[in-house]
């Protein structure tokens, strides 16, 4: 669903970027008091692991019957785990690092944090939060509440992310309304099953291995809960092993021929409509920075060491100025 450069016209492109752009701001203010908390650098290395898995699982995709291929939006993910205002964050860094090897314009990246930040992550967070409180009624356990609840809400917004793409690229006039908005739905009704199971998977193994870097919990389990930052430890081990299994993960699917080539649900309805040649045609203000590589392992490799640095970056400059606000206020 990565949007290309030369798609929107100038006015979705800057009404989308306006948006993404004061929801990050806001959300620096609402992350959360977790942020704040004195030894919460150590979540640090944990943000940066999760970047790597969004810009992996993002980087590669899964074939879909009918010759298109779907990959892992991550938003409503990120958000279960993090909370629904981090989550726009990270997605939008996900999202620089993927238009530096030329997935994802850069103009469109307003569009495309709009999309997958704000419509699945945000949206999709609260789905889950609905869910899972429905489910608290029930005898079922929290971590199953909560992954049934990821699966669905990651379901739903994918959907629904898909059918607002739709319209932006109906409005931009690169295809018609009656055209587009379906056949974004359709593609994305399969790869949305893609998307449910890969979430609600990693969501369950982080509660089977380390439940307490799932952030939320008080959100949907409607009460209070004390999070325990000293508990996370060998964050170095975590960053290394994660990391190397994501690569080999991509090197095994490509190796072996379960990754796929064909286009995704966007391109998919680019091409069907107006021909492979239209959509490589498009105009792109810059080159991607790491359009030279070729491997997609080295591409892999590169794309998650930057993913890591960039997040634990970024969050370490949030966390830090946010723990001196809050000494500043208190004083």
């Amino acid at each position: 669903m990565h949007i290309p450069d030369g798609l929107l016209d100038p006015a979705t492109i800057i009404v989308l970027w306006v948006v993404v752009i004061a929801v990050m701001v806001l959300g620096y203010f609402k992350i959360g008091k977790v942020f704040e908390k004195e030894d919460s650098e150590k979540l640090i290395p944990y943000i940066g692991v999760l970047a790597a898995v969004i810009f992996a699982f993002q980087f590669v995709n899964y074939p879909v019957p009918g010759g298109t291929s779907g990959h892992l939006i991550g938003g409503t993910l990120v958000a279960v785990i993090l909370g629904p205002w981090a989550s726009v964050i990270i997605i939008f860094l996900v999202l620089v690092v993927q238009s530096m090897f030329g997935d994802g314009g850069i103009l469109a990246l307003g569009a495309n944090a709009f999309n997958m930040g704000i419509i699945a992550g945000m949206v999709g967070f609260y789905i889950v939060v609905f869910i899972v409180k429905i489910l608290n009624k029930t005898s079922i356990k929290k971590e199953i509440a909560v992954t049934i609840g990821t699966a669905i809400g990651s379901y739903i917004s994918i959907v629904l992310a898909s059918f607002i793409c739709g319209i932006e690229i109906s409005i931009s006039g690169a295809v018609p309304f009656q055209i587009a908005i379906p056949a974004m739905v359709y593609w994305h009704l399969l790869i949305g099953i893609g998307e449910a199971i890969i979430s609600a998977l990693i969501v369950l193994y982080i509660y089977r291995v380390k439940p307490e870097i799932i952030m939320t919990e008080s959100i949907m389990m409607e009460k209070v809960l004390k999070i325990n930052i000293s508990k996370y430890r060998k964050p170095i081990i975590t960053i290394f092993v994660v990391s190397i299994t994501l690569i080999l993960m991509i090197a095994v699917g490509f190796t072996i021929g379960i990754l796929s080539n064909a286009p995704d649900g966007l391109e998919r309805v680019l091409i069907d409509q107006n021909g492979e040649s239209w959509l490589e045609n498009l105009v792109s203000p810059w080159v991607p920075i790491f359009s030279w590589i070729t491997s997609e392992y080295g591409a892999a490799i590169l794309g998650i060491a930057i993913s890591v640095i960039l997040m634990s970056s970024v969050f370490y400059l949030i966390i830090r100025y946010k723990k001196n606000n809050s000494i500043d206020d208190d004083l």
